[in-house]
């Protein structure tokens, strides 16, 4: 599905209550329904004023956006007549970049920072919870991806370049797993609910030019949006094969 020009810097992407895409695109604060399979935008919503949005997701309950700082912002009434956000500023001090939001429990969102001062080593990226009750953030060092770790699902002789830069997660609905993906490097993750590191697949660039966001279908179907990137943005779907 090639997206309209306006959603070029597409970022992340969920699936509505009622099924329906809802994408968000970097820097302006807007959240758009698409209409599946075709290109159409049928309404859009500005939830905050313009800025670094990374990711969004509906957790069942609410609609939470991701700031590129670490702040999560919760969206009231979305593509109504007063939508507004309320921000919960990241916690932890030093400079960081994240790009990744998904789903952890019934009460908590996972945060994955693509880029932080506070990673010793900087082909490491820490995980984070944030509380969608209280509004407070907690570090998840049970989920830390390292190169050395992720190196381990790999072939001994493979010896490609592994970077740690995670730019998108998502939880599977039916195989109960979280998948982790980053357009830097070109891979796939996937963990069990645990942070067990079960698999690591290698993505075509050809394909994937620049893989920013997942998500997946209630029937487990896998979506993934790329960036334009001297191209067009577009969103694939690959169908859930049990």
């Amino acid at each position: 599905m090639i997206l309209p020009q306006t959603l070029d810097e597409i970022s992340g992407l969920t699936f509505s209550p009622e099924g329906a895409l809802w994408v968000i695109e970097d820097e302006s604060s807007i959240i758009y329904e698409l209409q599946w399979p075709d290109n159409k935008i049928l309404r859009k919503s500005k939830f905050a004023k313009n800025m670094d949005v990374e990711d969004v997701i509906w957790t069942g309950k609410a609609l939470f956006a991701l700031k590129s700082n670490g702040d999560v912002y919760a969206i009231h009434k979305v593509f109504g007549k007063e939508t507004s956000s309320t921000d919960y500023d990241f916690p932890f001090k030093g400079k960081r970049d994240f790009e990744s939001l998904g789903v952890f429990d019934q009460n908590h969102l996972i945060l994955y920072c693509k880029e932080c001062e506070l990673d010793d080593d900087k082909n490491v990226a820490s995980a984070f919870l944030f509380n969608t009750s209280t509004g407070n953030y907690s570090k998840l060092e049970d989920f830390k991806l390292t190169e050395k770790d992720l190196r381990k699902l790999l072939p001994v002789e493979n010896d490609f370049k592994l970077t740690i830069k995670p730019a998108a997660i998502a939880l599977h609905p039916i195989q109960n797993k979280f998948y982790v993906l980053s357009s830097v490097g070109k891979w796939l993750l996937i963990m069990d609910r645990q942070g067990k590191q079960e698999g690591l697949y290698r993505l075509d660039p050809r394909q994937f030019k620049q893989a920013e966001g997942i998500a997946f279908s209630p029937n487990g179907d896998l979506y993934i949006s790329n960036e334009a990137r001297d191209g067009n943005s577009n969103i694939l779907k690959f169908s859930y094969r049990p």
